[in-house]
């Protein structure tokens, strides 16, 4: 199974491609903020549009909105996760929502990944990981690390469902 797994944001989307298990491509979105809100989500939705045709990914993974300070951040956050959730009914393509925590708890538990507290700490925790863990991908971004993290953590949530017990 084929499967595209994102660190979604209005500025910069981190996405990874997986076959199966293996990483096969990472990437990024970038919407410009000159653009109104609509043209940035539609920049996101069309963008979602190359990489199926590309690709042909039958599953995403996706982060779940967590709690901002600001709202107006949280709101266009919001906005993005339903884009993709629009985008996944329009193209009948199947997703999970992993919430940060989850997700890192399960790269905890299966791997013994440390994240830390801190969202700095976090992000280059994600990054190192990904380096070491795929020596093809050295010149990653913080986006790109965080999307494979969720696919990884994605891919091994649904594996756990698929259980016979």
């Amino acid at each position: 199974m084929k499967y595209l797994a994102l660190d979604q944001a209005l500025k910069t989307s981190g996405w990874a491609i997986f076959y199966n298990t293996e990483l096969e491509k990472i990437g990024t979105i970038e919407t410009s903020p000159i653009y109104s809100i609509h043209i940035r989500l539609g920049t996101i939705w069309k963008h979602l549009d190359m990489l199926f045709e590309q690709e042909k990914f039958e599953y995403i993974f996706l982060e779940d909105t967590q709690k901002q300070t600001n709202l107006e951040t949280y709101k266009k956050l919001c906005y993005v996760q339903a884009v993709i959730l629009l985008w996944c009914f329009h193209h009948g393509v199947g997703y999970t929502i992993l919430s940060p925590s989850h997700w890192r708890k399960i790269l905890k538990d299966k791997f013994g990944v440390s994240f830390g507290r801190k969202r700095e700490e976090q992000k280059r925790a994600a990054v190192n990981w990904v380096k070491e863990k795929y020596v093809s991908f050295q010149n990653i971004s913080e986006d790109e690390a965080d999307a494979v993290c969720i696919g990884i953590a994605g891919i091994a949530e649904l594996d756990k469902n698929r259980s016979a017990w």
